[in-house]
């Protein structure tokens, strides 16, 4: 926190605006971290509020903050006490942690709801007046969405969502960028363009990409506030913002923000659960506006910010798969009373957080490690951050990786090496027809008859440790009955990876334990296995060897891609574009976990 004695005034004119309209109690919760000579400041601001009754100001330095903490710690029951301490008021700069300290304390003031202002932001002003988002946060915040919708000017509400309540009311911002890269744009688009394509999903095509850049972080531009305009109903995530929002206290005492230090982007797990689990919401146009403070221009600051802002980019490629499963769970992040359920948020959690870091090492088709080319371009433009690219989740074994049986190599897989030169295979010009050169050293082509050792020691060590392995009898049997769908990998004249498939019935698929009795005639291309070597893992070998499979499908008129997601890989292929099918019971034999997706090819 900064001393922001202007922002203390308006937010208590605010607190006043809400007991004078709407009749409530409104605590003003001020948490301060800082020092003795800034907060005299913040003290002093507060001292010369005017008493309003009904507006209940709260301000607590870190001291006060650290002493309620610790008690509540303590109180809490957990096995851990100190660490959750930690967690709540770490030594360094933690947005997610300063917000749930404000959560925290809305629960112990018994509030039921917490309104959330930045502190680098004003209110707009019309015909003198101030245009308070607590307006149309008052009039649907914890409502039954059918009772709120007298309250806004446009409803979208399903018929079916009507008893559902509403968790989150939220403006935008207008002014500033809400993250500090305005100056690269100043100085160079193109690089400004190619920095916010950093968070994009790297699987998103180019076109996608774009369109992501070009509504990113402006929020609702610049046009300013007229007349009222509100809706409800479901609403879109780019619609939501934490620096002007209303949350219920069902949400943010079940979920609260990522405590990641020294980065920013740690309120958006939060906002995408509460999104895509489809409850109601409002969306209003009394927009903050938006501003840089000063200490953001200094060297110091300067420096600091793009170093939270590279980490931003970095731990993309952790939650942008958790993301991914939100949106497949919907509904099923909700309980029978409509709250958040924990649980299937901390299994997306539990199979992110070990991925393979590679791919944030490394720009796809670029050489060279990523945070030293970032740095090239801060020094050009003041401003250049790191990339996030996904890579493999899952480990196998003894350090192996292996995504899964078809969708296993989307980032990984795993073989160890074998000795002896019993994997190299020299290409001739017969091998090389029909080739598809990936890079200067990788091709993929069609499965050959004297493949096939090499195929099922890949594949016994990518999958026996975990007792996937299926075996050279079954696994030859996925590609008798369609050779022309089955290919792999080579590079420099070795075998390092291989994809089969097989047309198969929709929401069915092979069992490990039998070999194939007979072809299928289907609309349906089945990848039954994918693995790549654990050396070419964060290459985007494995998203390149996926696009060249789904061109071949599209050319030989199949309608859709399937496969059986192991170990985690589902979060990964839903970023890919391919939807869970938690309906179909998947055979025990691909473990646990184990989800049926598919995706259109067209």
């Amino acid at each position: 926190m900064r001393p922001c004695p202007e922002t203390i005034a308006d937010l208590a004119e605010e607190a006043a605006y809400a007991v004078a309209n709407f009749g409530v109690e409104a605590h003003l919760l001020i948490l301060d971290t800082t020092g003795a000579a800034d907060f005299a400041k913040n003290a002093g601001a507060v001292a010369a509020l005017e008493p309003t009754p009904g507006v209940v100001v709260h301000h607590l330095g870190e001291e006060r903050q650290r002493e309620f903490l610790r008690r509540v710690a303590e109180r809490s029951g957990a096995a851990h006490p100190e660490l959750l301490l930690d967690l709540m008021l770490p030594p360094a700069v933690a947005y997610g942690s300063c917000v749930n300290r404000l959560f925290l304390g809305a629960a112990a003031l018994g509030c039921g709801s917490a309104h959330l202002r930045n502190d680098d932001a004003d209110f707009q002003v019309v015909d003198g007046r101030k245009v308070f988002p607590i307006h149309h946060e008052l009039l649907s915040i914890g409502r039954p969405a059918g009772e709120a919708a007298a309250g806004v000017t446009r409803s979208e509400l399903d018929p079916a969502d009507a008893d559902r309540p509403v968790m989150l009311v939220s403006g935008s911002f207008i002014g500033e960028l809400n993250v500090d890269i305005s100056e690269i744009r100043e100085l160079d688009p193109a690089v400004y363009r190619d920095v916010v394509r950093l968070w994009t999903p790297p699987v998103w095509s180019q076109e996608e990409r774009d369109a992501m850049v070009d509504v990113s972080f402006k929020g609702a531009g610049s046009e300013p506030f007229d007349t009222d305009e509100s809706v409800l109903g479901a609403p879109d995530i780019w619609d939501v913002y934490m620096c002007n929002i209303a949350l219920d206290h069902r949400a943010y005492e079940v979920l609260p923000l990522l405590p990641s230090i020294e980065t920013i982007g740690s309120d958006y797990a939060l906002l995408h659960a509460l999104v895509h689990s489809r409850l109601p919401g409002v969306v209003h146009n009394r927009h903050i506006v938006n501003y840089y403070t000063p200490e953001r221009r200094t060297g110091a600051g300067f420096v600091s910010y793009q170093l939270r802002f590279v980490k931003f980019l970095l731990s993309m490629l952790y939650l942008y798969p958790v993301y991914g499963g939100m949106i497949d769970l919907g509904r099923g992040l909700l309980d029978e009373r409509h709250g958040l359920k924990v649980e299937p948020i901390l299994d997306l959690v539990r199979g992110s957080v070990d991925w393979d870091r590679a791919g944030n090492e490394h720009l796809p088709g670029r050489p060279g490690p990523l945070l030293p080319q970032a740095g090239r371009q801060v020094r050009r433009t003041r401003g250049r951050g790191g990339r996030a690219a996904p890579a493999t989740p899952g480990r196998g074994a003894g350090g192996r990786a292996a995504l899964g049986r078809a969708g296993g190599g989307l980032g990984a897989a795993g073989g160890r090496r074998q000795g002896g030169g019993a994997r190299r295979r020299h290409r001739g010009d017969r091998r090389r027809r029909g080739a598809h050169p990936v890079s200067e050293d990788l091709l993929i082509r069609r499965l050959a008859a004297d493949d096939w050792d090499v195929v099922v020691a890949l594949e016994h060590d990518a999958y026996a440790a975990d007792g996937l392995s299926e075996g050279r009898e079954a696994l030859r049997s996925r590609a008798v009955g369609s050779p022309e769908t089955c290919f792999v990998l080579e590079r420099r004249g070795t075998v390092r990876g291989y994809l089969l498939s097989l047309p198969y019935p929709p929401l069915h698929c092979p069992d490990l334990t039998r070999p194939e009795q007979a072809a299928h005639e289907s609309g349906n291309l089945h990848v039954h296995d994918l693995v790549i070597a654990e050396e070419l893992r964060g290459r985007d070998v494995a998203l390149g060897f996926m696009r060249h499979f789904r061109e071949r499908a599209q050319e030989l008129g199949f309608e859709r891609i399937s496969m059986i997601a192991v170990r985690g890989a589902d979060i990964l292929l839903r970023l890919l574009g391919y939807r869970a099918h938690r309906e179909v019971a998947v055979p025990a034999c691909y473990g646990r976990r184990a989800v049926y997706m598919s995706m259109p090819v067209g």
